[in-house]
């Protein structure tokens, strides 16, 4: 009697593992997408922009720590803090261990990003530019850094959307005026803003010009500077004015007290997260810094 076997129990083997190597594939593949696509999974943000960026984006649940600046949105505030971010330590920064580090163009000192950027841990840093354009474009560095393009791209159009739509309220209140802008206004000599600043920025995209532009940065001024410039609007940040004290304080300070701007009561606060930082809400904010100061200089020069 000739010998037989089936080959069935082997087909039925063959078709059990084919099954058990799908259901492995879909599994490794649920996992694998509901990682991060980039695949940092802590990120420390330094600078209050880019970490604006990062919630807009939708990432915020992935930073494990912040600069002192990062204050927007609210969940921000309570993320651990690795020093102020123009005055950054590379062990504050790397004792978080991140993956990933999204550096603004506003952090240092250099010897500090210098030590972070030897550590071998993946960095993107920004470039410095004061420019809507420029917050667009890293917008969309973050979002790539981060592997959320299309994201990015949504948040990019919002963002021109918003300074399209500031842009023209601005340009209908035909705005001209000389504009000073204080960084500090201390016991010392106080600081007023020249070219390659944020404040600079903030002057020209309103329509404003700056009597110090000549200068480049944050440079202390004497008094009779100061009051030789006379400007129409003294700009100054608000938590520099509330270490004076009231506005009034700001008004009789020897820098501004002989000035027409401070005599006519065109100082103006500004708020340093919403304006200063060139992120996703400053072409909103500043729409509604040039409305307050055209409606003050109606006021206070009748039109």
């Amino acid at each position: 009697m000739p010998f037989k076997t089936s080959i069935a129990p082997f087909r039925r083997w063959d078709v059990h593992a084919i099954a058990l190597r799908s259901v492995l594939a879909a599994a490794v593949l649920a996992w694998l997408s509901a990682l991060p696509a980039s695949g940092q999974e802590r990120i420390v943000s330094l600078g209050g922009d880019v970490t604006e960026i990062l919630y807009g984006l939708g990432e915020g649940d992935r930073i494990v720590a912040t600069d002192s600046t990062s204050v927007f949105p609210e969940a921000a505030q309570s993320m651990p803090k690795v020093g102020y971010v123009r005055q950054l330590s590379a062990e504050g920064v790397l004792s978080v261990e991140p993956d990933l580090i999204l550096i603004s163009g506003a952090a240092g000192p250099d010897t500090a990003l210098d030590q972070i950027k030897a550590s071998g841990v993946e960095i993107v840093q920004m470039e410095t530019r004061y420019t809507i354009e420029a917050i667009v474009d890293k917008t969309r560095q973050v979002a790539t850094a981060v592997g959320a393009p299309e994201a990015g791209e949504v948040l990019a159009g919002q963002i021109s959307a918003d300074w399209e739509a500031a842009s023209e309220q601005i340009a209908a209140l035909d705005l001209a005026p000389t504009v000073l802008f204080f960084a500090t206004l201390g016991d010392g000599a106080p600081r007023a803003a020249g070219r390659d600043t944020a404040a600079h920025g903030i002057i020209e995209l309103m329509g404003g010009s700056n009597p110090f532009d000549e200068q480049i940065g944050y440079k202390a001024l004497s008094l009779e500077a100061a009051v030789a410039a006379d400007p129409d609007v003294v700009l100054i940040m608000s938590h520099h004015a509330a270490r004076i004290g009231e506005v009034e304080d700001v008004l009789a300070h020897p820098a501004l007290a002989l000035t027409r701007a401070a005599q006519s009561g065109m100082v103006i606060l500004v708020d340093p997260v919403t304006v200063m930082q060139f992120s996703p809400r400053t072409p909103a904010a500043l729409g509604d810094l040039a409305a307050e100061i055209s409606e003050r200089l109606n006021e206070a020069y009748g039109g």
